[in-house]
Parts: structure tokens; sequence; C-alpha cells
């Protein structure tokens, strides 16, 4: 009986290993379904991701946000909450348009085949915003798209 027993045990601790990778693999999956969820897009050179409607959105896209120089965040009336559909283009210093498309959350991480003039025109609703700023070197842009915004008098 012993002998059986002892067996038992010993085909038992033989599936722990067998377990506790099948767990890991389970944890590594997990940002690959959030990955899935937020698709890396590409037009011409240019990748970008965006998203960020809830918590792990915004984690993910954390997580992301050194791949990305160009950072842009969509706000209406102050806030991030709920906010998308924004139409957005991203022109080159010749004024080419070379992302264009509409954002599924309040940031949009972009990343240019090179350092440049960029032009970046938002559309939210009946108002434009559009900013031309330079990417230079290993430098980080921070753009904040404020729609609605109060105007002060």
């Amino acid at each position: 009986m012993q002998k059986k027993y002892a067996s038992l045990l010993s085909h038992m601790t033989s599936l722990v290993p067998l377990f506790s990778v099948a767990l890991l693999a389970l944890f590594i999956c997990l940002p690959s379904a959030q990955a899935q969820a937020i698709k890396l897009q590409r037009q011409g050179e240019y990748t970008f991701i965006t998203g960020g409607l809830n918590d792990e959105e915004q984690t993910y896209l954390d997580a992301q946000a050194p791949k990305y120089p160009i950072q842009l965040v969509f706000r209406n009336n102050g806030q991030i909450k709920d906010v998308k559909e924004v139409a957005l283009r991203v022109k080159n210093v010749s004024g080419e348009v070379m992302v264009e498309t509409k954002i599924k959350g309040p940031f949009l991480y972009l990343n240019p085949p090179a350092s440049g003039r960029f032009t970046f025109e938002a559309d939210l609703g009946s108002e434009t915003i559009s900013m031309t700023k330079d990417l230079i070197g290993r430098r980080y842009l921070h753009l904040v798209f404020d729609f609605n915004k109060a105007k002060a008098d």
C-alpha cells in the first residue's frame, strides 16, 4: 500500500513543474490579450497605437510608451474620459499626409521613420486643432489636444 502512495506522490510531484509552466504561460498570455485589443497600426513607414479607454489599456500603453517618440493626448473639456473618434492627420515638412486615422481612445503613440518637422491636425466635431512641432534626435514630443476648452475672457 505504501508503495502505491509513494508512486502516486512521485507522479504528482512530477506534475508540479508542468503546472508551473502552464501557469507561467497563462500570465505571459494576459498582456498578449491586451495587445490584441490595441493593435499596432502601420501607414507607410509610420507605426502607431491608439487607445486608453480603460485602466487595462492605459497600463498597456504606459508600458509601450518608451517605444514611441511622439505621444499625443486628446481631451474634451479637459477630460480624457470617453474621448474617441477624433480624426487625426500627421503631415511631414512638405505638407504630405503621412498618417490619417480615427483614434480609438484618448492616447495615440506614433513612431515615425525619422526625426523632422510634423504638423498634427485633429478634428472633433466642428473643432480643429493644429500644431506644428519638431522631433529632434532621441527626444520625445508630448502634445495635448484639448477640445471644447473653456475660453478665457
